[in-house]
């Protein structure tokens, strides 16, 4: 079976969680701050969900010139959910191709291959892992320059 496959889940908190990734990842020498933590649980298989944070972040780091995220809650919905949100200062993706982003091996620059690590496959498997937690990711151009990630998962 693999990682975090199947129902369920447990009750996790995304913030604990997503601080943890961001000391590992701050750790390994990449660009990555948390401005903001609010407590929030959701439910979900541990190693899986911190897999789609540490893929979403190390790519905000990698491509995007730093990594800046903020988890908090929001209560303003009819479902209220725990939203991570993910900026970067890299030069965004371009609107056309912003629905290809979660298509596995997708590059918005092919040249990047030889010059940046991955195989392409780091956002669509945080997607299929948030979508199985119940929750979704959407990808928007910052007005300021670069990408905004956003996970949002339902309370716990």
């Amino acid at each position: 079976m693999r990682e975090g496959a199947g129902g369920g889940g447990e009750p996790i908190r995304l913030d604990a969680l997503a601080a943890e990734v961001v000391a590992e990842l701050a750790g390994l020498g990449l660009v990555v701050v948390m401005s903001a933590r609010d407590p929030v649980a959701v439910s979900a298989h541990p190693r899986a969900l911190k897999r789609a944070l540490r893929n979403l972040i190390a790519n905000a780091a990698t491509h995007g010139g730093g990594a800046c995220g903020a988890v908090v809650a929001d209560t303003s919905a009819a479902a209220p959910t725990a939203l991570l949100r993910i900026d970067d200062n890299g030069p965004g993706i371009p609107p056309e191709q912003l629905a290809r982003a979660f298509e596995p091996f997708f590059r918005v620059d092919p040249a990047r291959r030889r010059s940046a690590p991955g195989a392409g496959l780091g956002r669509a498997i945080a997607r299929e892992i948030v979508t199985r937690a119940g929750g979704e990711i959407r990808l928007t151009n910052r007005p300021e320059g670069g990408l905004r990630q956003e996970v949002m998962l339902p309370l716990a």
